[in-house]
């Protein structure tokens, strides 16, 4: 490798809106319980025809009380994956500390809670602005914390230089000069003006059309709610991809 060749690590989140993987799962269990009574070919949902889904969706659990009780069912997984490509070579400390929290490798934080991306919100979504997350502790933007010793580390000087100027550019999110934990955010259209204020550290390679769903759950600019979503939007995993 070169002195001017970037080197790459790649990580993903899957991302879970309004507890559809729950609403999947739900719908999964109505027809392995309702098969028979119902008189569907089969009790996996998977392997219904399109007309037997549509019946289920517009007819039989909206109709059957004991199950249209427990929410809403979702009869097909939309996309989830967001695959990022980060550079530790431009920001060491926010790429070290991102892929730890990716990994939860860490264990416990000072908070008593892992150190762990997983489960975790983006908890602003400011349409035509950014989505915001990793603050694993609070899970509303007042918390946060880093994997060294808990404590909020400096900027990285070239992750600074990064040009936060496209849709999918990776951020650290912060309070100021040197005041990075665990938050993060992803541009959603050119942020220019934040470049130099916040270390860049990486961007989205792959799910945009991910991403295109994260800011419909979003708030407008100058909203009162300052971005916080319209529906959850969870982090149900998240991992770092094999060499």
């Amino acid at each position: 490798m070169s002195g001017k060749e970037r080197k790459k690590v790649r990580c993903w989140m899957d991302i879970d809106i309004n507890k559809t993987r729950e609403a999947y799962q739900r719908c999964k269990d109505f027809v392995a319980a309702k098969n028979l009574a119902y008189n569907l070919t089969s009790n996996e949902l998977e392997e219904l025809g399109g007309s037997e889904k549509k019946r289920i969706k517009e007819t039989l659990y909206p109709n059957d009380y004991e199950w249209s009780q427990k929410g809403r069912i979702q009869l097909k997984m939309p996309p989830e994956r967001l695959t990022f490509e980060v550079w530790p070579e431009v920001a060491p400390l926010a790429v070290e500390n991102f892929l730890s929290l990716i990994k939860g490798d860490k264990g416990k934080g000072q908070c008593g809670k892992p150190l762990h991306y997983k489960g975790s919100s983006l908890h602003r979504i400011i349409k035509g602005f950014v989505a915001q997350g990793g603050d694993f502790v609070m899970n509303n933007g007042t918390g946060g914390e880093s994997i060294y010793n808990g404590k909020k580390f400096k900027d990285d000087k070239d992750g600074l230089k990064i040009k936060l100027d496209k849709r999918g550019m990776l951020a650290m999110g912060n309070t100021g000069k040197n005041s990075n934990s665990s938050q993060f955010f992803l541009c959603l259209e050119d942020c220019s003006k934040l470049t130099g204020k916040h270390v860049g550290f990486g961007e989205l390679v792959e799910g945009f059309e991910v991403l295109d769903l994260i800011e419909r759950c979003g708030r407008e600019k100058n909203d009162v709610e300052d971005g916080v979503p319209l529906y959850s939007v969870d982090i149900a995993d998240c991992g770092v991809c094999a060499d």
